[in-house]
């Protein structure tokens, strides 16, 4: 082999060497977990099985958060949305501007874990599942008042703090609050609000955002689905778990329809119609019309 071919062959060699241990080594450690200043935090949310409650002890906020930032990072990624496990326990930080933080936390093979989506996996101390049962267990009614919100089109609408930026609009609504709940609950059904009734809306120019006109001011909404693990059809949530992927895929379109798009839609899914207790023959005379 001639000297020029050996010095190529040993630079592949060596290229390839690096790439094996490039492969072979471990992923970084987990940044730290974003978390808000405690002193910022106005409520916090908790939610396992179908089981929600609110915490406004600022003790128990304090204990919570000191053993968040406590964590040990792994060289796990987070690459989804929710945790790719069998049963979590939610956390949703709210801060005193509207900023939802969430942290899931679970247990894998009998080791606990954190989650923070996107951002890293995390092994807190053992303290923090006796807290989060015993938050659950209390059932603390929340102290504050939530986050202004409104429901529509299936999804939950968080009040920015923004005023809308958008002039010459069109004067027609695309829908009115028509019912309220207490400004410490959550809404469950469409055009209801924790703030009041009355007020109309138009979806924003921005995808996910609805805007409010209230006292001659329009504010922006920002839309987070409410559950995970549940999705809206026909006035109530239904469980994920008892619906076909193509139902779900079918769901997601249906719910960003308007409701007069809706009101055209005449078939519906199998599985679905099981779920929501409506008649095949509902579904049958709804098709013939």
């Amino acid at each position: 082999m001639s000297h020029g071919l050996k010095k190529g062959f040993i630079g592949m060699m060596w290229m390839a060497c690096v790439a094996v241990i490039s492969a072979c080594s471990p992923s970084p450690a987990a940044e730290p977990a974003v978390l808000p200043p405690e002193e910022q935090v106005r409520t916090v949310s908790v939610e396992r099985d179908g089981v929600a409650a609110d915490c406004g002890n600022r003790e128990q906020i304090g204990e919570l958060l000191s053993i968040l930032a406590d964590m040990e990072p792994t060289n796990l990624q987070s690459v989804q949305d929710v945790p790719q496990a069998d049963a979590y326990t939610s956390i949703h930080f709210e801060d005193t501007e509207g900023r939802v933080y969430t942290i899931f936390y679970y247990e894998t093979e009998g080791t606990d874990y954190v989650e923070q989506s996107y951002q890293g996996i995390y092994k807190p101390a053992p303290a923090l599942g006796e807290l989060l049962d015993s938050l659950l267990k209390s059932g603390e009614a929340p102290l504050n008042d939530r986050i202004p919100m409104v429901m529509a089109g299936g999804a939950m609408y968080y009040d920015t703090g923004r005023e809308s930026t958008v002039t010459g609009r069109c004067g027609v609504m695309d829908g009115e609050i028509t019912s309220a709940v207490e400004r410490t609950e959550v809404p469950s059904e469409n055009n209801q609000s924790n703030f009041g009734t009355g007020y109309g809306y138009q979806w924003g120019p921005e995808e996910g955002t609805l805007e409010v006109c209230m006292d001659g001011k329009w504010l922006v909404f920002e839309r987070r689905y409410v559950d995970d693990n549940r999705v809206y059809f026909a006035g109530r949530w239904h469980d994920k778990s008892g619906l076909s992927e193509d139902t779900l895929r079918w769901l997601a379109w249906y719910n960003g329809l308007s409701e007069e798009e809706q009101a055209c839609i005449s078939a519906v899914p199998a599985d679905l119609l099981d779920e929501s207790g409506i008649s095949r023959t509902e579904e049958t005379d709804a098709q013939a019309d």
